[in-house]
Parts: C-alpha cells; sequence; structure tokens
C-alpha cells in the first residue's frame, strides 16, 4: 500500500481539480507575471531547470525523443511538455484540470509549437491500445486514487518497445522523513493538530484562502517496482535533494554547490523516477 491518505474517489478528483484550476502548479514562481504571457512562461522555464531541478534536463533527456510520438498526463503548465515538442516529438497531453490545459495551449500558441491537448482522466484514457512511442507523466500520479489503474492504461497505450516516464514522490527521501514528518509533523506540532494526511496534502502550494487538499502518496522503490511489474525493463533512479531536507534551517544552494550536493545525495532525493519499457 502507498504512503498517503484516500478520501472518496470522487471527492480526490474534486479536491485535485479545486487545487490546480486556483493555483496552476507551478505558477506561484513567476507571481512578477500575468499568467500566460511570454515573460511568466520565461520565468517558469528559470525557474524550473536553473533553480528547482537543474538536473531534470540532463535526466529526462528531452532531446532524445525527436519524431517520436508522446503522450503527457498532467502536462501542467507545459513546461516539459514545450521541451519535448522543441525537440521534435509529436506532442498529445491529457489533464483532468481546465486551468492546466488552458495554460499549456497559450503557451504553445506564443511559441509556434503544436500538440493535441484532452481533458480525461488518467485511470481511463480515452485513447487506443498501442498509440504511443512513450508516455510521460512527472510529477502526477501520486495524486492519482487509483494508481494501478493509471499505469495499467499507460502500458495498454503506449506501442510494444514503448517507453513509460514517471516521476513519483519518494517516501524514503530526506524531504519526506526528516523536513516533513521529523520537522514539521513532530518538531512544529503539525502530526497532532493537522495529522498525516493532511500535512502531506500540505506539500503542494496553495494561495491564501485556498482550502483544496489534494490527494498525496508517497512511494517506496519497491512499490514502484510491484505498481510497474507488468512492464519489462524497469529503471527507477532518486533524484531532487538540498541541504534544508536534512537542516530545516539550512540555506538553498545552487550552481555546482548543487549539483555537487545532488551527486553525494541523490539516494534520498524527493522524486524516483520509473523508466519502463513495455
Amino acid at each position: 500500500m502507498t504512503g498517503g491518505f484516500r478520501l472518496d474517489e470522487r471527492d480526490d478528483k474534486a479536491e485535485t481539480q479545486k487545487q490546480w484550476n486556483t493555483d496552476p502548479c507551478g505558477a506561484e514562481t513567476a507571481a512578477e507575471h500575468t499568467p500566460g504571457t511570454a515573460a511568466f512562461f520565461r520565468t517558469i522555464d528559470t525557474e524550473r531547470y536553473d533553480s528547482y531541478a537543474p538536473w531534470m534536463r540532463a535526466r529526462m533527456g528531452f532531446e532524445g525523443f525527436a519524431g517520436k510520438e508522446v503522450l503527457e498526463i498532467g502536462p501542467g503548465l507545459g513546461t516539459d511538455h514545450a521541451q519535448f515538442a522543441r525537440a521534435g516529438a509529436k506532442m498529445f497531453a491529457l489533464d483532468l484540470t481546465r486551468r492546466h490545459l488552458e495554460l499549456t495551449a497559450r503557451r504553445f500558441e506564443i511559441e509556434g509549437l503544436r500538440t493535441r491537448l484532452v481533458r480525461g482522466d488518467a485511470e481511463r484514457l480515452p485513447i487506443a491500445d498501442d498509440s504511443f512511442d512513450v508516455v510521460y507523466a512527472f510529477g502526477v500520479l501520486h495524486h492519482t486514487p487509483a494508481m494501478r489503474q493509471a499505469v495499467d492504461e499507460i502500458r495498454r497505450v503506449l506501442r510494444p518497445g514503448g517507453a513509460a516516464i514517471v516521476g513519483l514522490y519518494h517516501r524514503h527521501s530526506a524531504f519526506h522523513w526528516i523536513y516533513t514528518v521529523l520537522w514539521r509533523g513532530i518538531r512544529l506540532g503539525e502530526l497532532r493538530r493537522k495529522g498525516y494526511p493532511r500535512i502531506l496534502s500540505d506539500i503542494e502550494y496553495r494561495s491564501a484562502g485556498s482550502e483544496a487538499a489534494p490527494l498525496v502518496k508517497v512511494l517506496s522503490r519497491r512499490e514502484c517496482r510491484r505498481l510497474f511489474g507488468a512492464f519489462g525493463d524497469v529503471r527507477i533512479r532518486a533524484d531532487h535533494v538540498e541541504p534544508w531536507h536534512f537542516v530545516p534551517f539550512a540555506k538553498p544552494v545552487h550552481g555546482e554547490l548543487r549539483r555537487r550536493f545532488e551527486r553525494l545525495a541523490r539516494h534520498w532525493g524527493w522524486y524516483l523516477t520509473v523508466f519502463a519499457r513495455k
């Protein structure tokens, strides 16, 4: 069983839409710009790939998918989606959240890129069998009530030999155990006041006044292997770790110092990326 919590499935999906229709994922990092403008998207890109996750471009290898048909589940602001498209991939996207689809469409319009966007549910993909070379879902499926069903759907729509690239929250990470459970939960008393499900939900950014409580799950490597057990070759890698995940009052580090820290402590990273072949 994966860590996290579950309300009624319909409530989970309603909370997902409430959360990201109100606060599109990552938009707070470009709060000085009007959402949907070119300046907004440039700032989002800089924050994601230079500050938040400087490891990500190399790890995902976006440029290696030229000519491939790629489905992204949960494109958010279209940030990774545009990376694939710029490299020459043929893009398709599905998202449960209307606002994410609107902003992804706007980004692609500004950049002159092409994609096909569909509003839908990862657990019931409205797509024929064997349709895609790649299915990509980063930071999405750990908000999905029926994760195994979603993974089975990914496998169904992949062509034989196709690749799934899925990023999930890592239970055995410094961010989860040290920062979230020990520091916030025990030291600051949030476990007693809110309970474990809510402090996990509070990982996701909320604007003032938002009452959304999205489902959040955390997984171990073993659980990921079981989840992707029907696939052939499965590789799992941890990434994304910062000093403040271990010492909450430590300052963020950037540049070469961040890269060195990532190399040394990567095993404790907050994301597990699953690379699996059908």
